[in-house]
């Protein structure tokens, strides 16, 4: 009985210590680090990053020398995967990866595209939510995730962090990605799209700007629905979280099927998609950093740091 006793006061101290080193790494995610990352993307020198152009072949650079910085290793011995668009079009993926600390064939994809509508019209659309936010949100995640790795604290599952290029291109950028993967597409448990993330001007319910909505669980396997809700349970996050968009069944179908994330889903890979929704300023020149909360993203990011390690574990 004794030996049973101190079993179980070893599992829960183990226990313990993990739940206790995650919610360390949770707190790294900070508003600094995140506005930093935004600012740079969404400035008027990056010309509103459309595929071809000289401010989006800046923030592929910058997303590029961040991964390198963090430790992040390159996929497939290369950070970029270039693939043809058009005849004179060429678009860049930028990934990198943060091996698991044991042996394990699983990956998770984390995602968000890095490109947006450039110059139309004399007018910058610099894409400030759309989706400099996902991506600011996914750069912190493979910051943390990476100093785990290097801690030796994690993560259990492979992580391959990538910034598409050409979603607005009909989603070439993570279609090509998906198409060419290294391994059997069986071995991808999840893959997780970040897509605007920054705002809180169309809350679920009113007077709660803590949303979030989250679509696609219901793809996910048994052993992995509900993780969300638990995550979320308490006073840590306790969001505001929608499995819908607004309730409304025909636009969380279109929703869901017109971002990166169903790249993944085609090819029967379970797949989830992170947003707070778009607003009046979605694809308008009035999308900048100003419209940015950025208590908002660092919860958001926390909380979605939270789910991945969740996820590794299972």
């Amino acid at each position: 009985m004794r030996k049973i006793f101190l079993s179980l006061t070893f599992i829960l101290q183990v226990l313990l210590a993990s739940a206790q080193a995650q919610i360390a790494y949770e707190d790294m995610v900070g508003t600094e680090e995140l506005y930093e990352t935004l600012q740079y993307l969404a400035d008027d020198m990056a010309e509103g990053r459309a595929t071809g152009s000289k401010g989006k072949l800046s923030a592929e650079q910058f997303i590029r020398e961040r991964f390198r910085k963090y430790g992040l290793k390159p996929f497939e011995w290369n950070y970029t995967q270039s693939f043809r668009v058009q005849d004179t079009l060429t678009g860049r993926n930028v990934i990198g990866v943060v091996p698991a600390n044991i042996m394990t064939d699983e990956y998770l994809v984390i995602g968000a595209h890095y490109d947006h509508l450039g110059i139309l019209g004399g007018n910058t659309y610099n894409g400030a939510d759309d989706n400099a936010s996902g991506v600011t949100a996914m750069l912190d995640l493979a910051r943390i995730f990476a100093r785990m790795r290097s801690d030796g604290k994690g993560p259990a599952k492979n992580l391959i962090f990538v910034a598409y290029d050409c979603k607005e291109l009909d989603l070439k950028g993570s279609d090509y990605f998906v198409r060419h993967l290294p391994f059997p597409s069986s071995k991808v448990i999840c893959a997780i799209n970040l897509d605007m993330l920054g705002t809180t001007l169309v809350p679920v319910h009113r007077n709660r700007p803590d949303y979030l909505i989250v679509l696609g669980e219901d793809t996910l396997p048994s052993q992995m629905q509900g993780v969300i809700r638990r995550s979320n349970a308490g006073t840590r996050f306790g969001m505001d979280i929608d499995y819908t968009f607004y309730g409304s069944k025909a636009f969380t179908d279109m929703i869901y099927r017109t971002g990166d994330h169903y790249s993944f889903r085609s090819k029967r890979i379970p797949s989830l998609l992170f947003t707070s929704a778009f607003h009046d300023h979605t694809y308008k020149p009035t999308d900048t950093v100003d419209i940015i909360d950025f208590e908002m993203l660092q919860k958001r990011t926390a909380l979605i740091f939270d789910i991945i390690y969740r996820y590794t574990l299972l």
